[in-house]
């Protein structure tokens, strides 16, 4: 039969003593096991406990085994004459030195001179630098000049060849959808949105104020046969291509509108 039985000691990673299990913490996780423990002792970690573990860890000397020898002493008698020992090493010259030393050493970046430019200081981040191949794209000192509202030849689209439109509904709620460089132009053109900035445009009109707009103007009149009206049709129609737009719509009739329904205003008029 072979021996299965787990390890009941374990070495101490700053004193380098087999001590028993229990004088360490118990590990936590997923990927830890029923006998995982941490690597300081009980003594140690009384040690550490007025110094962080990773500043400790940078010293050497015998700063660090008096101070350690002291604990074990310390924990043997459990006295206040042992602990104020304890306390005093800890407090010694030799360790302050030591931890200032080493401090830096752990948590600072040594400071490199390179093509005339140095490091970041300690305790300031770093600017990232740019991959290999990749050249960051500076903005020009005064900024992009604010087009015209009405210049439309400003327009840029995205690197999809897209220009985003914003509005607003009857409502008051704010949309917005992407559209095509041609649709965007179209619509300025018309009079129909006017341009925010290179990339973006603005829907002047809700439906139901574009509405009162065209009957306004028109004055409620029939614009093909000069009766009282209050629908809106296109003249180029939207099945060849015509936009809602107040360049392209006017005020008419029920009976014109349904008449014209897709033809054109020429072809309309010549029946």
């Amino acid at each position: 039969m072979t021996d299965t039985s787990l390890p009941v000691s374990k070495q101490c990673a700053y004193c380098q003593q087999h001590k028993p299990l229990s004088e360490f913490r118990r590990r936590t996780g997923k990927r830890s096991k029923g006998q995982s423990r941490r690597g300081a002792c009980r003594d140690c970690r009384k040690i550490l406990s007025n110094t962080t573990a990773s500043g400790l860890q940078g010293l050497t000397g015998p700063a660090v085994s008096a101070a350690k020898k002291t604990g074990q002493t310390a924990r043997g008698s459990a006295g206040p004459a042992a602990q104020q020992a304890a306390k005093a090493v800890l407090a010694g010259p030799a360790v302050q030195h030591d931890l200032k030393t080493a401090q830096p050493k752990l948590h600072s970046r040594p400071e490199r001179i390179k093509d005339g430019k140095t490091a970041a200081a300690p305790g300031e981040r770093a600017k990232p630098r740019p991959r290999p191949g990749e050249q960051r794209r500076k903005p020009p000192a005064a900024g992009w000049p604010k087009p015209e509202p009405e210049d439309y030849s400003a327009l840029v689209p995205s690197y999809k060849g897209m220009i985003l439109m914003r509005g607003h509904s009857d409502k008051g709620r704010r949309w917005h959808q992407e559209i095509d460089l041609e649709l965007a132009v179209t619509l300025v053109r018309e009079r129909a949105a006017v341009v925010v900035n290179r990339r973006t445009i603005r829907r002047l009109y809700s439906n139901k104020d574009f509405r009162k707009l065209i009957l306004t103007r028109d004055n409620y009149t029939c614009h093909f046969c000069g009766l009282y009206g209050d629908t809106i049709d296109h003249l180029l129609p939207r099945a060849k291509g015509g936009h809602t737009t107040p360049d392209n719509c006017v005020c008419a009739c029920n009976l014109c509108n349904q008449t014209k329904a897709d033809k054109d205003v020429e072809e309309f008029m010549r029946r």
